[in-house]
């Protein structure tokens, strides 16, 4: 009867299992951060490319206004996040772009509240092509 307890102390099957079960929220943890990482760059790349759009849409006259601009913008980024802002300027000749919303629309896991309080932000310049289009 007593050799029954010391085979089983002295056992080691199932010692990777403890390690595994340990590791296991940390991997998934990095895993998470990865990707709401990932989801931000990725978000923040697609305002930027309807951003440029945009302001190559005044650039060669198919947008007569600020206005049109900014709406255009904001109509494609929609999907993104609800709160999205758009702003849209013409000085000497170029048109500026400005768009912003918060990070945490991008999220997947929504683990991370770091990320509350943080905005996105692009802004592209583009020199105006049909001059008289915009006058």
């Amino acid at each position: 009867m007593i050799k029954a307890p010391r085979r089983f102390l002295k056992n080691q099957d199932g010692t990777a299992t403890v390690e595994a079960v340990i590791w296991l929220p940390i991997f998934f943890v990095v895993l998470f951060l990865m990707v709401d990482a990932a989801m931000m760059f990725s978000g923040q790349s697609q305002a930027l490319r309807v951003v440029q759009d945009a302001n190559r849409n005044m650039s060669i006259g198919r947008f007569r206004t600020s206005a049109e601009t900014e709406a255009y913008i904001e109509q494609q980024l929609a999907r993104y996040s609800a709160e999205v802002n758009a702003v849209s300027t013409v000085t000497a000749g170029i048109v500026t772009s400005t768009v912003s919303f918060p990070a945490r629309d991008l999220q997947l896991s929504g683990f991370f509240t770091v990320f509350g309080d943080l905005m996105l932000s692009v802004s592209a310049d583009h020199l105006i092509e049909d001059w008289e289009a915009t006058t």
